[in-house]
């Protein structure tokens, strides 16, 4: 039966409709229903509506059936033509590879990024041993959560106080060139730390992680990481904040430690300036929300109870600006939601043309330098 859609229907949907094998329907974050493929592992957030219509996509309907249908749903709004918004939510399903029809195939930018993004050698650490490691020290967080916690903001704050010292505290001498040695060391217990403390916590809030490691991104930047993609299952937003800052507090906490030993004896541990100054560089910019995939940026999402924030921002103001067409989750969002999505784009935008143009500034700064 014809649907009264303005947009084309594409040929799969001719065919019965159903999700792929191995994808759920499971509640997470904020009480959020979200489908898991356990394929690949991925997670795709659902509206409410959505995860109303996920049990019709059992096999027994094409999808013209069910356009059909939704084009004269009744709802509390009386009847209504709902078929674009179905075919919407279908599509999105589909790109998102949780049906049974299978995706297309990337084309121009989108597959030029999916080849860069395989060019990073990985060296894994079996989840299976990490998280056999992590656990008698997960048990220990798990039963004194609250106890712990405060630890972390008391050994913060005392952080805090000795990078305050180091930061003020005069000079005693010019300071020779950067102990890299000493730097790169320290820089890579730090990182293990770092990404260990992340892991504890996931091990403690019963979503252990899937895999760790370091890995060469962009086959340049070495880059340590584990995968906690599980924590999207976590419904408390206070958890899912204290998971993303764990790592921060490391790096706050060994700033800390640099200080201590540079305002114990400053005439020995001086060129330490240069770690701790490297330290804080890089503790700002990872509890920066306005930058992506930080730890800053995951604890904002946790506090606003959001998925993908800075996606769905910037994919909002698209269609504002250009008129890209929203996806089917977006359609559902409020008002208030919406224009939290503007704010946090605008100023997002903003801060990475301001730092793009400092750093463009300086580069043609250091061209004029060198050419006289």
């Amino acid at each position: 039966m014809p649907t009264e859609t303005t947009e084309a229907v594409p040929g799969w949907l001719e065919e019965p409709v159903e999700l792929a094998p191995l994808v759920s329907l499971v509640e997470g974050a904020d009480g959020h229903p979200l489908l898991f493929n356990a394929a690949n592992g991925v997670y795709v957030r659902l509206s409410r509506t959505g995860a109303h219509v996920v049990p019709l996509l059992d096999g027994s309907r094409t999808g013209t059936a069910l356009l059909a249908a939704a084009s004269r749903s009744r709802g509390p709004d009386g009847v209504r033509d709902r078929s674009p918004d179905l075919l919407c939510f279908l599509n999105d399903l589909q790109s998102a590879g949780v049906l049974s029809a299978p995706p297309e195939p990337y084309r121009g930018i989108k597959l030029l990024v999916s080849h860069l993004m395989r060019l990073s050698p990985e060296f894994r650490i079996p989840a299976r041993l990490l998280n056999r490691l992590l656990e008698p020290p997960a048990r220990i967080v798990t039963r004194f959560s609250r106890t712990v916690a405060t630890l972390a903001v008391l050994l913060a704050a005392a952080a805090v106080t000795a990078i305050a010292r180091a930061l003020t505290a005069p000079d005693p001498f010019g300071f020779g060139g950067p102990p890299w040695l000493v730097i790169g060391a320290a820089f890579l217990v730090q990182a293990a730390v770092h990404e260990s403390a992340h892991a504890l916590v996931c091990q403690a809030l019963g979503v252990p992680v899937r895999e760790a490691g370091i890995k060469l991104a962009m086959m340049l930047v070495p880059l340590t990481f584990v995968d906690r993609t599980d924590a999207y299952r976590v419904r408390s937003r206070a958890a899912r904040a204290a998971l993303a800052l764990a790592g921060p507090v490391v790096d706050v906490t060994a700033a800390g430690l640099t200080s201590l030993l540079i305002v114990t004896d400053p005439a020995r541990f001086g060129d330490l300036h240069w770690l701790l100054g490297l330290q804080l560089l890089l503790a700002c910019n990872n509890l920066n929300p306005l930058l992506p995939v930080t730890d800053g940026h995951h604890a904002l999402e946790a506090a606003l109870g959001e998925i993908n924030l800075r996606h769905r921002a910037f994919t909002y103001l698209g269609h504002l600006l250009f008129r890209i067409p929203l996806s089917s989750a977006h359609r559902t969002f409020s008002a208030s939601r919406r224009g939290m999505y503007v704010a946090y784009g605008v100023i997002s935008a903003v801060y990475v043309v301001l730092v793009l143009t400092l750093i463009a500034s300086n580069y043609f700064a250091l061209i004029g330098a060198a050419t006289g």
